[in-house]
């Protein structure tokens, strides 16, 4: 997982994201699925454009008034949907971090300031016990790695992202 910290903010996203959508079907009959679909959503937008703030990030992980992926994460009795929330809740709370990083601000939600290396680690630990394909991060990573590395400002192509992962799958 040392490559990961070879990307440029952009790819490092861009995994997640695309990983997080490989699995996102499989929580399609638990409460709070439209709330993930959306705030998936919104990180690709704020890959893409940069114009969506963190703390509105933020509210879609975790808030006091309304369900968040952090609630409904915690009402799910099913295990292996349960792993698809925890992936989703990490990929999130990742994208949020690394938006605050570009805001540069200083202070940080608590959830978020915790975000670290682990965070990334307990995703492809998670997504890797309810994805068949076990090798597709470590491709996915070596593609990134290779085409995007850290220090680039080059924006990552979301087609290319999708193409790659297709022929990944047909191997």
């Amino acid at each position: 997982m040392n490559q990961f910290e070879n990307l440029s903010v952009d790819a490092k996203v861009v995994y997640l994201l695309s990983l997080s959508e490989l699995i996102i079907g499989k929580i399609s009959q638990s409460k709070g699925y439209g709330l993930v679909v959306e705030s998936l959503e919104r990180g690709w937008q704020w890959v893409k454009y940069r114009n969506i703030e963190a703390s509105s990030l933020y509210l879609y992980l975790e808030n006091m008034d309304d369900a968040s992926i952090m609630t409904y994460m915690q009402f799910e009795n099913d295990n292996q949907r349960e792993k698809v929330w925890i992936c989703y809740g990490n990929a999130l709370a990742y994208i949020i971090w690394e938006a605050y990083q570009y805001e540069e601000e200083k202070y940080l939600p608590q959830t978020i300031e915790s975000v670290d290396f682990e965070t990334v680690e307990s995703f492809v630990t998670n997504f890797n016990e309810v994805f068949e394909n076990k090798s597709l991060p470590v491709k996915l990573l070596h593609f990134l790695e290779e085409n995007y590395p850290k220090g680039t400002s080059k924006h990552v192509d979301r087609n290319l992202i999708k193409t790659f992962i297709n022929g990944c799958m047909e191997e």
